[in-house]
């Protein structure tokens, strides 16, 4: 590193330099005159970090100084990795490309240059991260060419990369299409169609290999000059792979993955838990899934609030076709869980979740595995009066007041002090009588009972609540059905 001043016209003098640097950096600082009157201060930083030359000219400090000069680590161009198809292979007239990771490589400049067996290619490398980029470029000339990547003014390791490009294939005009390229049932025979009319004289080939890894000829008529059918035999379920070629180049998509699974029943897929019910912002919600009675299909889990925004959702098998579902609402308004298996929706999604601000603390009101009703004997109106006498007809007639778990009807206006009666307002979020409480979570006023009712949710609440119930009475029942609250305190810490 140098630095410049320059003392003509100040007169005889002696320059003084005095160089803070970081400790341990042992960095060697003189000045030497380039020209009369002309001083050039010269030092070798041994770290990075901030360094600090000041001058004096006869004990004066000299003006404009400290100066401070911060020095960066030397760049490792060693640590720099090219990877990716574009510095190997690719095709005239389509798209190469390769990425460079220099993050762990130091402060430095990036230099591309590609070239084909005659001409340059113009390339421009996008920086997608913190140090990572991604070069593209389309080769118009088939053979060698040259891609040379400097990093600091150097070469990095593998460069100059050689790519051997080769004209394009018509295989990737073929098209593959029909339900046999989709999936299939055991013991059935699958079907689908290949179209060759653009891809110009080539050979056709297609092999089917099974789930136990063994290949197998299907049988294939030539329906036009360009156009054939596809039959092969599905006999055990797994995962087949149907390759389709062209000229010995698989066509676009293959080797084409299906999976053959016996026929499945998406309603007896369970869904069941607190995620379904309710939640509160920010913290975790989980529930289970247990597909083990349905068949084999694929599991789909989506998660929405009121204004359609997706919320991240997490699962997690937990044993074959039993899995582990959570998600984190973020705003306060009712969110929809869509559970759906094989493409269709299990009985009750979307299910919908009311989502609660999150209390300024975790609030216990005691009714673990209960069912409760707050109300008012004093309210002056009408309709609360009706909704309550119409909440307690809808209970009765699922009998609900004949349960263990059902608690009489509990006053908030009688013998109930103020402290009490706010935690419960707190605890749901609203002052709005009835309020139904289903496991110490509130589930709704009667408005809102009366449409999960509507939807088979109602039914789903008291059955869960009275598992819950069951399983309380005993240390070690209780130890299983809290098993997912335990799960889900250890996500959130995980979250």
């Amino acid at each position: 590193q140098w630095y410049q001043r320059r003392v003509r016209g100040a007169g005889p003098g002696q320059l003084g330099i005095n160089l803070s640097a970081p400790p341990g950096s042992g960095t060697d600082c003189h000045a030497k005159e380039v020209s009369p009157g002309h001083m050039t201060v010269v030092f070798t930083p041994s770290s990075s970090g901030e360094h600090t030359v000041n001058l004096t000219y006869n004990d004066n400090n000299v003006p404009a100084t400290p100066v401070v000069i911060k020095v960066v680590p030397k760049a490792d161009v060693k640590a720099v990795v090219v990877s990716g198809d574009g510095v190997r292979e690719g095709q005239v007239g389509k798209t190469a490309v390769f990425t460079i990771d220099a993050s762990a490589a130091g402060p430095g400049e990036l230099d591309v240059k590609v070239r084909g067996p005659k001409n340059p290619i113009e390339v421009t490398p996008i920086e997608i991260g913190d140090g990572l980029y991604e070069v593209s470029y389309t080769p118009s000339e088939e053979g060698s060419h040259i891609i040379a990547v400097k990093y600091a003014d150097q070469h990095v390791p593998g460069s100059a990369f050689r790519p051997q490009i080769i004209k394009a294939s018509s295989a990737d005009d073929v098209v593959a299409y029909g339900k046999g390229l989709e999936g299939g049932i055991p013991g059935t025979d699958n079907e689908f169609y290949v179209d060759t009319s653009k891809a110009g004289d080539g050979d056709l080939g297609i092999t089917i290999v099974g789930p136990d890894g063994t290949s197998s000829s299907p049988d294939v008529t030539k329906i036009t000059e360009n156009h054939y059918k596809v039959v092969y035999p599905v006999g055990k379920e797994g995962d087949y792979n149907i390759n389709v070629t062209w000229n010995d180049i698989h066509i676009h998509k293959s080797p084409f993955n299906i999976n053959v699974r016996t026929p499945f029943n998406p309603s007896s897929v369970l869904a069941t838990g607190p995620g379904l019910m309710h939640g509160v912002v920010g913290k975790l919600s989980l529930f289970e899934v247990d597909c083990r009675a349905a068949g084999n299909g694929p599991l789909n889990i989506n998660v929405e609030d009121d204004d359609h925004n997706l919320i991240p959702v997490k699962v997690s098998e937990t044993q074959p076709s039993c899995y582990d579902v959570s998600f984190i609402p973020q705003t306060a308004q009712p969110h929809f869980v869509t559970v759906n298996y094989n493409d269709f929706n299990i009985k009750g999604s979307p299910f919908k979740v009311n989502v609660m601000a999150r209390p300024e603390k975790d609030i216990n009101l005691g009714g673990e595995g209960k069912i409760r009703v707050y109300y008012s004997t004093t309210t002056s109106s009408e309709k609360i009066r009706h909704n309550c006498r119409f909440l307690q007809s809808l209970l009765e007639r699922k009998k609900v007041h004949l349960r263990e778990d059902f608690e009489p009807w509990i006053p908030i206006d009688i013998g109930m002090d103020r402290e009490e009666r706010n935690r419960i307002f707190e605890k749901a979020g609203v002052r709005k009588t009835p309020m139904l409480f289903i496991d110490d979570q509130y589930v709704g006023d009667y408005d809102d009972v009366v449409e999960l009712d509507e939807i088979g949710e109602l039914d789903r609440l008291l059955s869960y609540c009275a598992l819950k119930y069951r399983n309380l009475k005993t240390v070690e029942e209780a130890r299983k059905a809290d098993e997912i609250l335990r799960r889900q305190a250890a996500a959130e810490l995980e979250q």
